[in-house]
């Protein structure tokens, strides 16, 4: 008698787990459960779960959908999602948390306000957490030279946030300069008093007022009647 399918065999366990490889196939494992995280409203938990916190005020500042080429790339999607939130009460960040993260520094030459941007992400699945803006301005390389673009990009998500420095374009002497190292530990680093967390990530975020923005250079197209901006919104220049 014919052994039965792994197709077969999950038909008859209807908790049965799908696992993807690589190679597209489905191969499933009746015998694994993965228990789904009980999250409540306001939690922010990555793919893998090794990143698990809470948004440091109950409703965020603002909610994005920025379609600009950055944002497309950072969330590998159609556009890119964020919810605005105050610093305070997320950094300086726990310890724990900390040393679960990775960084990537994303340089000014890349958006319209020329500062520097510390990316956050987990070290484990690689989802992208949050973004903080950074005081300085920073240079160009050979491998992150500006393309055509780029320029007309956002901050990140909503360009909320900064000490007078949203809306100032970032100038030739900016972007052909190269600074050091940052620490990211200091506070005095980083500019603005906001920073913004994927929305992806965010249990029970509310998206009916999130607003379109980059809408010139959308790739799909935006609801009717959402608010939306075919570039920077009014509060962030």
């Amino acid at each position: 008698m014919a052994a039965p399918s792994a197709a077969s065999s999950a038909a008859a366990d209807p908790v049965a787990t799908a696992r993807m490889t690589m190679d597209g196939n489905m191969i499933f494992h009746p015998d694994v459960r993965l228990p789904l995280p009980v999250l409540q409203p306001g939690d922010v938990r990555c793919q893998c779960g090794a990143i698990h916190f809470r948004v440091p005020s109950p409703t965020p500042l603002g909610v994005y959908h920025c379609h600009c080429p950055e944002c497309r790339r950072q969330s590998s999607s159609a556009y890119g999602t964020s919810a605005v939130y105050p610093v305070r009460g997320l950094f300086p960040l726990d310890p724990v948390l900390r040393s679960k993260l990775s960084v990537y520094i994303r340089p000014g030459a890349r958006s319209r306000t020329g500062r520097d941007m510390a990316c956050y992400f987990c070290t484990v699945c690689g989802a992208r957490v949050l973004h903080r803006y950074l005081k300085r301005r920073g240079g160009t390389t050979a491998a992150v030279r500006p393309r055509p673009d780029d320029r007309t990009g956002c901050g990140g998500g909503g360009d909320l946030g900064g000490d007078g420095a949203e809306g100032t374009e970032a100038t030739e002497t900016t972007i052909k300069s190269t600074l050091g190292e940052v620490d990211l530990e200091d506070e005095a680093s980083y500019d603005g008093t906001t920073l913004t967390i994927k929305g992806g990530l965010i249990a029970g975020l509310d998206y009916s007022q999130a607003v379109h923005i980059y809408t010139e250079q959308a790739v799909v197209d935006i609801p009717p009647g959402v608010e939306q901006y075919p570039g920077t919104p009014p509060e962030s220049r």
